[in-house]
């Protein structure tokens, strides 16, 4: 960008024109729009939400569709919205420098540098459909995951392990099922009350996070019972990674006793009922041996 004309110096001062126009201490117009006419890519957002499976990946196409389209050095949304919270999103997924900070305090609204002709259209509709497509997000993301852990909930870890299992009897890759339940939940809730056990489950959420790798997937399946996908992992490698949960760092609590069950796809089981099944057993087979 230039050096007096990018997005982060132009806002940095930006000060009303008279023709409502925007000018930085240099007399650089930098104009704010709510839509894009030439080329009505407002009608490509439109018709991108029906068929996006990502909101976010739609904002920053469609500005970079604009970037392309107008020949722009730059192209910038900013978005603050109820349930949303403040996001800025710019062309090509760059981030924000210390030239940009400004950003993070402009009115919601598309910023390009230059400034590209406004064509007529209504100035929120563009903003309107990039606040559609991130609510679209959320919405997906809450239909996937359960609310108190943030982990894939019942429904979607049944379709991830439907999946894993026919790329598994396909192309023979390998993955461990871990079924896992946590020991003493109900005498939890009843000596500390359910806000207790709730901190138990999110706290056992957090050590997977931080400790399960890329491709693994964890899910609460369902009131003190989790499970796990776990491609090309050997069963009896799963102690050593359950005792690297137990003592995941950057957490202050204990992390609550619990007791596992695996089953390997497809040595053992090939089929959905068979390998939870098998898992079950072994799950069950470890509590009576803790009790």
């Amino acid at each position: 960008m230039p050096q007096q004309s990018g997005l982060g110096r132009g806002l940095a001062a930006l000060l009303p024109g008279a023709s409502g126009e925007r000018t930085d201490a240099s007399g650089t117009a930098l104009q704010e729009h709510g839509a894009i006419a030439v080329g009505d890519l407002s009608a490509q957002l439109a018709e991108g939400l029906a068929s996006t499976d990502s909101g976010l990946g739609l904002i920053y196409r469609a500005l970079d569709a604009m970037v392309a389209q107008y020949g722009l050095e730059d192209a910038a949304i900013v978005i603050e919205e109820a349930g949303l919270g403040r996001q800025v999103f710019r062309a090509g997924r760059r981030p924000l420098d210390m030239e940009d900070e400004t950003l993070l305090t402009a009115a919601p609204g598309l910023y390009t540098e230059p400034p590209i002709e406004n064509q007529g259209l209504d100035r929120s509709l563009v903003i309107s459909l990039c606040v559609l497509a991130l609510r679209l997000d959320l919405l997906r993301y809450d239909a996937w995951h359960d609310p108190l852990t943030g982990l894939y909930d019942r429904r979607s870890f049944d379709r991830l392990l439907d999946m894993a299992i026919a790329r598994s009897n396909r192309y023979s890759w390998p993955f461990t099922l871990v079924i896992l339940d946590l020991d003493g939940l109900k005498a939890i809730n009843d000596q500390h009350g359910h806000p207790a056990g709730d901190a138990a489950l999110r706290d056992l959420a957090e050590r997977f996070r931080r400790v399960l790798r890329s491709g693994d997937s964890a899910a609460r399946i369902g009131g003190d019972e989790f499970a796990m996908i776990l491609p090309n992992t050997e069963p009896e490698l799963v102690p050593a990674l359950l005792e690297r949960v137990r003592t995941a760092p950057g957490l202050d609590t204990e992390c609550p006793s619990f007791s596992f069950g695996v089953a390997q796809c497809p040595k053992e089981a090939d089929e959905f009922d068979s390998l939870v099944r098998l898992a079950d057993e072994r799950l069950y087979q470890a509590k009576d041996g803790r009790s």
